[in-house]
This record gives C-alpha cells, sequence and structure tokens, in this order.
C-alpha cells in the first residue's frame, strides 16, 4: 500500500479537516479526497463520516489509527537512516510567498531528515524576487511559479489560481464583486477582471493587500474574494469553482530553480530530496 495514503489519512485524523490536511501534505484539497476515495476503495471501508462536522473518522477508521502511525513512523526512520548525512553547514531555500502555507512545513521536514546537522535558512519572497536571488547566488534553491520569472529548473509541483472566496458567507453573487488586490500591476489578477468582463459583472477592489497572508485574513474574514493558490487555502476558506461561480483562472506549474554559483554535493542531494517529495502524485 503506498505510504502517502496512510500519511494523507493520518493528517485528516489529527486535523479533522481535508483542507487543512491537504495544506499539510502538499495536495490540493481534490487531490486529497481522490486519495482516501482510493484509501477506501483498496480497504473495502468507509474511513471518514463526511457528514459530520469537523470531519470525523468511522469505527473502521478509528481502528486504522495506531497501525496506521506505526508504519508511517517506521517507513520515515527506514527512510531518513539510509539518507541521512553529516552535513553541518547552511543552506538557503526561498518559497513564494503563494505557496508558504501549502509547502514550508515539508520543506523543512526534508531537510532536516537529510541533513539533521544542518542549519536551513528560509527565505519568503515572491517569484520575481526569488528569481532575482538565485541568479546572484543569494539563495541556494527556490521554489517558484513558472511565468511569473525566468525559469529553467525541474516542475517541483502543480496548482491552481483560483478565486478565494469564504465559507461562512458566499460572496460570488455579491455585485460589485468584492475584490482584495495584490496592486495594479498584479498580471494573477488579470485572468479574473478577464472573466468577470466576460461575464458582465462589475467588481470593486476593496483592500490592496502586498501580502498573501494578509489576503488570507480578509477572506476568511469573510470581507471579500481573492485570487490565490488554491492549495494554500486555510480553514475557513473554499475555492470559488463552483456551478454558477468562477472558472479556474490558470493552471500552475512551481518550478524548483537552483543557483549554479555554489556547486555543493549537499544542495544537490537536497535538490533531488526535493522533487522525489513533491513529485509523488
Amino acid at each position: 500500500m503506498d505510504i502517502e495514503l496512510y500519511r494523507t489519512f493520518l493528517a485528516i485524523a489529527d486535523s479533522k479537516s481535508f483542507t487543512a490536511a491537504a495544506r499539510q501534505v502538499g495536495r490540493t484539497q481534490s487531490a486529497v479526497s481522490q486519495q482516501m476515495k482510493r484509501f477506501e476503495e483498496a480497504l473495502g471501508q468507509p474511513l471518514f463520516d463526511r457528514l459530520a462536522h469537523p470531519v470525523s473518522l468511522t469505527e473502521y477508521g478509528k481502528s486504522l489509527l495506531r497501525p496506521a502511525r506505526t508504519i508511517v513512523a517506521a517507513h520515515t526512520e527506514a527512510i531518513g537512516t539510509l539518507k541521512r548525512t553529516n552535513f553541518e553547514g547552511i543552506i538557503v531555500v526561498g518559497v513564494a510567498d503563494a505557496y508558504v502555507n501549502r509547502i514550508l512545513q515539508d520543506v523543512a521536514r526534508v531537510f532536516t531528515t537529510l541533513h539533521p546537522e544542518g542549519t536551513l535558512s528560509i527565505v519568503i519572497d515572491d517569484s520575481l524576487g526569488l528569481s532575482r536571488r538565485i541568479a546572484e547566488g543569494s539563495v541556494d534553491l527556490a521554489f517558484v511559479t513558472e511565468g511569473n520569472c525566468p525559469t529553467r529548473g525541474p516542475v517541483a509541483f502543480r496548482d491552481r489560481l483560483v478565486v478565494v472566496g469564504p465559507t461562512a458567507i458566499n460572496l460570488s453573487q455579491v455585485d460589485p464583486l468584492p475584490i482584495a488586490v495584490w496592486d495594479e500591476r498584479n498580471q494573477d489578477e488579470t485572468p479574473l477582471a478577464e472573466v468577470l468582463a466576460a461575464m458582465n459583472r462589475a467588481y470593486r477592489p476593496v483592500y490592496a493587500c502586498r501580502s498573501v497572508h494578509g489576503q488570507h485574513q480578509l477572506v476568511t474574514a469573510g470581507l471579500c474574494v481573492a485570487v490565490l493558490v488554491e492549495g494554500s487555502m486555510v480553514d475557513g476558506e473554499r475555492a470559488y469553482t463552483g456551478e454558477g461561480e468562477f472558472p479556474v483562472l490558470k493552471h500552475l506549474n512551481i518550478r524548483l530553480e537552483r543557483s549554479y554559483a555554489k556547486r555543493t554535493r549537499p544542495v544537490e542531494l537536497l535538490e533531488k530530496e526535493y522533487l522525489e517529495f513533491f513529485s509523488t502524485p
């Protein structure tokens, strides 16, 4: 059985939320739902009471908790022992702010498993800023969005750009649509403007906020919608992609860029580990 099925199962069981679990395991909510559907089909038993809020386990799901934790712990220890290095230096890894919620914990966890004696320096910036840091050599590795900056590294994972709104109230039909924007130059918001024009819908930028975290806060407060990455949604948010709402605005390739200013074996090993970890379906 795929070890990632057990990891995702435990993430949902512990967080009592498919959304929070998706963020923890670095996948979209739809991908997590498909994983668990496949897991339940393989086991022949339902694991979750999906009508409960928060999500709760069935009796069969509860009986699986302890063996699942044992399996995951044994697998993690075995892999860690085989791959562990004695590197004691510093590696600088950049994460585009749009993906912090989705991957930051795993970025740190993978590093510590591989280089337990090393230090990870984390840089949070937008993709263009990280691209510049990669070019100048101040960042060793960086997760950036293809199309937002020059890229040549391999695709680490994929995501979708969607209209995100609060779950407590439905703002999708409010006229004019209240939107939090980055600034007038942000190309990620252009597709939404085009979609709204085609729908003959009016909108109003009610907040200008150059912080992804800040935009999530505004959305969960029920004040507006925002154009955000689906995989980084937080509790209290949902993608407004249902019937009568909005289409997916863009499919995103997130690439792992590497600086060639410093070619070191520990960085090469970490790059390989990240690609293997995040590329796992």
